[in-house]
């Protein structure tokens, strides 16, 4: 709590308008001498005389409160432009990753600050930011594709097809873009509160948007089948270990490109997961931790895994023989033909290109990893061993994401009641 050290008793009275008049008093503070001003309004009919008796007993008790320890010294005022601008120099960027620190980034200027920037903190009331948000819902999307003159390289025909059948750029926001708006917001504006510049967040008298949970797509057994056989033609050892390693360990993609062949144990046939490939705009692709502190994990491989690894290692030699001295790797697991560290991207745009080949349309990359968990928990694998295998850190996440997985125990659950009560029509055993 900060307390004044003085109090000028002088204070001042000003007639505002007809029937409002504001008194104030000055205050040493840490800051420097800073003014306590109160606004009164007056009941309507009242003379100016007697509203100016009014003010003076204003004064008198203003004057007395500020011998209150309880009372709150004025906050500084910001901007919600000015507060952002600071929320992310003392917050954001010393305490998040690079990537939430971009989507805050795009968030605020897109279209937090466009409408809100200049309206003073205090003066940001609930209704005026359920209004925002209804904006934000009605908003058409944006795409965030660059023009065809400012790539460094021309985009594939295949690429601009996808493009093609995007959904329309005015189109609105999905209903889980509309809640990254709102949980922006207010995170900005509990620190504000945490910071003794708001008393208290008026984010919290907005409802939050509800939006449903996107379905997980995954691969069935049967196709996941049929991808691994696809894959057998595949040349370059790189992209297949990559592939594999989404599909056979339940990789992310950032954490495949950061893998090293010093992070396989070869002769316990376990790998290391302690780093992950990011990518922002500003500092491009860089190494940094995975995505939350239980995605440091060492995973157990299947032999048919390390079998390919074994070959990717000596793929790997080969290639660094045959590129000689413009060889620049340093081990990486996938990598470009020179050895160098692929972009974050380049294994994914690979796999879109194989899938669309080989008839899997749609199938993203990450979905090699929705696939995997939905794999092992359909075989009775527990969930917590899956979690552990995914890098979750709660077991519950992971069953509340791969719930459908559960569908072939509760078909073999029925299977069971289904034996009971045949045994139960049956009771001698006899056919």
């Amino acid at each position: 709590m900060e307390y004044f050290s003085e109090v000028r008793r002088m204070g001042t009275i000003e007639k505002r308008g007809k029937n409002s008049w504001r008194v104030g008093v000055q205050v040493q503070t840490e800051r420097g001498w800073e003014w306590v001003r109160r606004t009164i309004k007056m009941p309507q009919g009242m003379s100016e005389a007697r509203q100016h008796k009014e003010a003076e007993k204003a004064l008198a008790r203003l004057i007395l409160s500020l011998d209150d320890e309880e009372f709150e010294p004025p906050r500084p005022r910001y901007t919600l432009r000015a507060f952002a601008e600071l929320w992310m120099e003392q917050h954001v960027v010393p305490n998040l990753a690079a990537a939430t620190q971009k989507n805050y980034r795009h968030f605020l200027d897109a279209r937090i600050l466009p409408a809100l920037g200049d309206i003073l903190l205090e003066d940001l009331t609930p209704l005026r930011l359920t209004q925002w948000l209804n904006d934000v819902r009605r908003s058409p999307r944006r795409s965030t594709a660059l023009p065809e003159d400012q790539l460094k390289t021309p985009r594939r025909p295949s690429e601009e097809e996808r493009m093609a059948k995007a959904k329309p750029a005015d189109m609105q926001l999905s209903a889980r873009t509309v809640q990254h708006y709102y949980d922006t917001l207010e995170a900005m504006l509990e620190k504000a509160v945490q910071w003794d510049l708001l008393k208290k967040n008026p984010m919290d008298k907005v409802d939050r948007p509800i939006a449903r949970k996107k379905k997980v797509n995954y691969l069935t057994e049967e196709r996941a089948v049929e991808l691994l056989r696809c894959l057998h033609d595949e040349p370059n050892m790189c992209y297949r270990a990559a592939l594999l390693l989404a599909l056979l360990c339940g990789l992310r993609l950032g954490e495949v490109g950061a893998l090293r062949l010093s992070d396989v144990d070869w002769v316990h046939g376990t790998i290391d997961i302690s780093h992950a490939l990011k990518y922002t705009p500003q500092a491009g692709s860089f190494e940094g931790a995975p995505k939350s502190e239980a995605g440091e994990r060492l995973i157990s491989l299947p032999a048919s895994m390390m079998a390919v690894l074994h070959e990717t290692r000596e793929y790997q030699r080969d290639a660094k023989a045959w590129a000689g001295d413009v060889w620049v790797g340093e081990g990486w697991i996938v990598h470009a033909w020179n050895g160098a560290q692929l972009h974050h991207d380049t294994p994914s745009k690979w796999f879109r290109r194989f899938a669309d080949a080989h008839g899997f349309e749609g199938v993203r990359f990450h979905d090699l990893r929705h696939t995997h968990a939905t794999i092992l928990l359909a075989n009775n694998i527990d969930a917590v061993a899956v979690a552990t295998r995914l890098g979750h850190s709660d077991a519950t996440v992971t069953l509340q994401t791969y719930a459908h997985a559960l569908r072939r125990r509760d078909e073999d659950a029925a299977r069971a009641i289904q034996a009971l009560l045949d045994s139960a029509g049956n009771p001698e055993g006899k056919n």
